[in-house]
C-alpha cells in the first residue's frame, strides 16, 4: 500500500487547484488495495473525498496576514514586468505536521500564497514528486519567464543591473532554493514544454521526470447534443459560437485576450454570422471584447463541472489565445466535450491538440492566421464534425483517470523503489 499525501494551496478557486484535485481524485479511486490518496490544502477540503485535514496551528488570520504580506512585499520590489511573483518566506511549520504523518511520498502542487515556505519544503523528509503547474518549482520568484529570451533560470540568476533591487531579490530567492532543496525531489511535467524548461534550469536539470498529462473526468466532461446545450443557455441556435474562456477573463496577459481581440477586429469583416460566448471572471474583465459588430454572451464565473460540459458542447469552437500554458486545462477539457481547439502552436497546446485532427495550432502570434483558421472550420460542417470526433477520440485516449491515474502509481513506485 502505498500513502500519498497531495499538498496544495487550493483544491479548486484556480487552474492549478482544480488539476490538484483531480489528480488526487483519480488516483484515490483507481486502485484502493494499493494506493491511498490524502489531501491537504490552505482552503477548504474536498467534498466525498477522505481528506487529511491540518490541524489548526495557527489562526485563521495567519494565513490571511501571510497571503496579503507577501502581496505587499512584491509591490515594493516593483518588478517590472506582468508576471505572478512568490517569495514564500513566512513560515508555517507544515514540514512538521507532514513529517509526523503515516505516508510514503508528498505529491506537492501549486503551494504558493506562502502555503509552505521554501526553507520548509527542503525540511520534508518524505520523497517528494512536485507536478509543475508552472515554472516557480524551478525558477525563483517568477511562476512564467517573462519572455522566450528570458533565460535567467538557466543561468542562476546572475546579476546584470547593478541597481536593479528585483535582481537582488530574484538572485537571493533562487539560492534559497538551491541550498534549501537538498531532498530527494521528482518532477510530473503535464507537458513536454514544461519538461524542457525543467530539465534546462540550473536548480531542476538533474532531477528525475516523468511526463503525465492532468486527468479529465471523461464522464462528466462528455458530448451533449449541441441545440440541447444551447437551448439550456439559451444561446442562439442560428449563429455559430466561438467560446473562450479563463479565470482571469481579459485581464491577464498571457491568456491573450489582446491578441483575440485582434482576431474578432478581422473577423467581422469577412464573417459576421457568429457569436462570442466568454466564461470566467467578471463581465468587467472582459470588457476587452466590447463591440458593435457582433453578440458576445457573458456567462460569468461557472462553479459547476457540469454546467462547463454543457457550455463546451454547445461551441462549435474552443478558442484559446494563450501565450503560455504550462498545460492548456480548458482546451482539454473542451477536447473531451468534442469541441474543437484552435490555438496558437505553444507550450502545453501542443500536447493536446493534434493539429489539423482534433483542432489548429497557428502560428504564434499570428492573428490573422488564426482569423483564417476560425473561419474555414466554421464555414465547413463536415470538418466541425471530423474534427470533434476527434477531440473526443484524443481525449479519450490521453487524459481519462485510469490512464493518469496508473501513470502516477507507476511513478511513484519507481521513486519508492529507487530509494531502497
Amino acid at each position: 500500500m502505498i500513502r500519498i499525501l497531495h499538498l496544495s494551496y487550493s483544491d479548486g478557486m484556480t487552474g492549478a487547484g482544480i488539476a490538484a484535485k483531480r489528480i488526487h481524485q483519480c488516483i484515490a479511486d483507481y486502485d484502493k488495495s494499493s494506493i491511498k490518496s490524502f489531501f491537504i490544502s490552505n482552503t477548504h477540503g474536498i467534498k466525498n473525498i477522505k481528506t487529511c485535514r491540518k490541524k489548526k496551528l495557527f489562526p485563521k488570520f495567519y494565513n490571511f496576514f501571510k497571503k496579503y504580506f507577501e502581496r505587499i512585499i512584491i509591490k515594493i520590489i516593483k518588478y517590472e514586468d506582468n508576471v505572478f511573483h512568490s517569495v514564500s518566506v513566512f513560515p508555517t511549520l507544515k514540514h512538521h505536521e507532514i513529517n509526523k504523518l503515516d505516508i510514503d511520498i508528498v505529491h506537492m502542487h501549486w503551494v504558493q500564497h506562502e502555503t509552505i515556505s521554501i526553507e520548509e519544503i527542503g525540511k520534508i523528509k518524505f520523497p517528494i514528486v512536485w507536478t509543475l503547474h508552472d515554472c516557480w518549482p524551478f525558477s525563483s520568484t517568477e511562476h512564467y519567464q517573462k519572455d522566450k529570451f528570458d533565460e535567467r533560470y538557466m543561468n542562476e540568476y546572475k546579476i546584470k543591473k547593478r541597481f536593479n533591487f528585483s535582481e537582488y531579490i530574484d538572485k537571493l530567492c533562487f539560492l534559497r532554493k538551491k541550498f534549501s532543496w537538498k531532498n530527494n525531489i521528482s518532477l510530473i511535467a503535464p507537458s513536454k514544454w514544461i519538461a524542457n524548461c525543467a530539465l534546462r534550469s540550473s536548480l531542476m536539470k538533474d532531477k528525475k521526470l516523468e511526463i503525465i498529462p492532468n486527468p479529465i473526468d471523461t464522464e462528466i466532461f462528455k458530448p451533449i447534443n449541441k441545440n440541447n446545450a444551447r437551448k439550456t443557455l439559451k444561446i442562439n441556435k442560428d449563429k455559430k459560437v466561438i467560446l473562450f474562456g479563463s479565470i482571469d477573463g481579459g485581464i491577464d496577459p498571457r491568456k491573450g485576450a489582446d491578441l483575440l481581440k485582434n482576431v474578432l477586429d478581422i473577423l467581422r469583416i469577412t464573417k459576421k454570422d457568429f457569436q462570442l460566448v466568454i466564461f470566467g471572471g467578471g463581465s468587467r474583465n472582459q470588457n476587452i471584447f466590447n463591440n458593435n459588430y457582433f453578440e458576445i454572451i457573458h456567462l460569468g464565473k461557472i462553479k459547476s463541472i457540469n454546467k462547463m460540459a454543457t457550455i463546451y458542447s454547445a461551441a462549435d469552437i474552443f478558442v484559446i489565445p494563450s501565450r503560455i500554458e504550462s498545460f492548456g486545462q480548458t482546451a482539454s477539457e473542451a477536447q473531451s466535450c468534442g469541441t474543437p481547439v484552435i490555438g496558437f502552436d505553444i507550450g502545453g497546446l501542443k500536447d493536446i491538440v493534434v493539429n489539423k485532427e482534433s483542432g489548429l495550432l497557428i502560428e504564434p502570434y499570428n492573428c490573422e492566421k488564426m482569423a483564417k483558421g476560425i473561419e474555414d472550420i466554421l464555414s465547413d460542417e463536415n470538418k466541425i464534425s471530423k474534427f470533434s470526433e476527434a477531440s473526443r477520440a484524443n481525449a479519450l485516449k490521453k487524459f481519462n483517470y485510469k490512464k493518469v491515474a496508473m501513470s502516477h502509481l507507476v511513478f511513484y513506485q519507481n521513486i519508492l523503489n529507487y530509494g531502497k
